[in-house]
């Protein structure tokens, strides 16, 4: 990669880090806002509740999407991400800063979940556009390794997010992070902003928006083209990339609820392995990347999908009958290896999938319906559902079936060509 490019890429990736780290401290610190801001006499009551706020924050998603989007594709890439970045930051200080259900009573409740969907509506249009960004500063035969530093960010924002939470709880215990320390991190976001803003700020415009630009095609009207011309691609898309939302946050953000909850660990020996796998799900997202530019895109995501569908259910079932940190440190390692091989690919997929011109909108409204519906809500069905069925393999059945109906949606998956898409 050439010094420009590196930059470019470094720069991104740090944006897309901190607001990740911002937008996922909630689910790892949900067991205790659930305590605070939901008071119940039963614990599973008020782990759903707060499960629920941060799913709320996936349905906003979508609005986001389409503002963001559309600013993305008739103002610039660029500008859409410098908002997105304060309107992650300040919320999520706020939160920190929030009395309890204790003090203010259902106040609480109400401001948190504001603060949540104002996180919602920020992640609708970063993401999508993160991916589209990056990805279009890349050349063609290196796509997929470049368009993964895009997601690659994203789980090194949520690992900081891990690994802050472990930290904490060991530095801390359990008493003092659940009465005043789990704030701290959430505080930190503030200061976080204004180091994200200013190196968003650097970065140059897409070379290949500002082409579209020049050329005086840039779209009207993005996200009605996108439904009025891509329908159907948008639709198979959207099916191959649930596979990555769906494994994406059981896997890797309700896990650690899902040991200490079902498996009986406590939370620092949870987080240290959750931590510890989510670096190495950065690593093989890169090598599956690379490798999607070697042998393509679909091939390499349907070999980890294969690994989903058969191993699964046979990894949950080892898992859910021991309390072995290294049985299950192994069996989420199989996981990672998995979920790193869907994930590097999939940037570049959706990029070559659509052309420029409608290209962030379409990202980001794909992102946004498969983030919130099997992304946001893992944490309230899966535990809604353990409670009622008393069944722990009910996150394995549930994650074989989406691995199923991705593999099958990839087969249809048409790559956009790159001189039509310039035509």
């Amino acid at each position: 990669m050439s010094k420009p490019l590196v930059r470019t890429v470094v720069t991104s990736m740090m944006g897309n880090l901190f607001e990740f780290y911002d937008f996922i401290l909630f689910a790892y610190f949900a067991p205790i806002i659930g305590k605070l801001f939901f008071p119940s006499a039963d614990e599973t009551t008020e782990l759903i509740k707060a499960f629920g706020v941060f799913a709320v924050g996936f349905f906003v998603r979508p609005l986001g999407g389409i503002i963001f989007g559309h600013i993305g594709d008739k103002v610039g890439r660029k500008q859409a991400l410098v908002l997105t970045i304060w309107m992650m930051a300040i919320p999520t200080a706020v939160i920190g800063l929030l009395p309890t259900y204790e003090e203010i009573g259902i106040s609480a409740s109400i401001l948190l979940i504001i603060m949540r969907m104002f996180q919602g509506f920020s992640m609708g249009g970063n993401y999508g556009g993160s991916i589209t960004f990056t990805t279009e500063h890349s050349d063609p035969k290196h796509r997929g390794l470049i368009g993964s530093f895009a997601i690659t960010s994203c789980l090194v924002g949520i690992l900081l997010g891990s690994a802050t939470a472990m930290l904490f709880s060991y530095a801390l215990g359990e008493e003092a992070l659940n009465t005043w320390g789990w704030r701290i991190p959430f505080l930190l976001g503030i200061f976080i902003c204004f180091v994200g803003y200013y190196l968003r700020q650097q970065i140059p415009e897409s070379p290949e928006y500002v082409g579209i630009q020049e050329s005086g095609k840039v779209s009207q009207h993005p996200v009605k083209q996108v439904f009025a011309k891509h329908g159907k691609t948008l639709s198979i898309v959207v099916l191959a990339v649930i596979l990555h939302d769906l494994s994406f946050y059981m896997l890797f953000t309700y896990m650690p609820t899902f040991m200490t909850t079902q498996l009986h660990l406590t939370e620092s020996v949870a987080f240290t392995i959750n931590t510890i796998n989510l670096f190495l799900v950065c690593v093989f997202t890169v090598l599956g990347a690379w490798l999607s530019d070697k042998i393509g895109r679909k091939t390499v995501m349907a070999a980890a999908a294969m690994i989903f569908i058969v191993g699964t259910i046979p990894l949950f079932n080892i898992m859910s009958n021991t309390t072995d940190m290294m049985t299950i440190f192994w069996a989420q390692l199989i996981f990672a290896i998995a979920a790193g091989g869907y994930f590097g690919p999939t940037a570049a997929m959706m990029v070559e999938a659509f052309p420029t011109a409608i290209r962030f909108s379409a990202i980001a409204i794909t992102t946004n319906i498969s983030g919130p519906l099997f992304g946001g809500t893992v944490g309230v069905i899966v535990t809604y559902l353990i409670d009622k069925t008393g069944s722990k393999m009910v996150p394995a059945f549930y994650l074989t079936g989406i691995a199923i109906i991705s593999l099958i949606a990839l087969r249809f998956i048409r790559m956009y060509d790159r001189e039509e898409a310039s035509a």
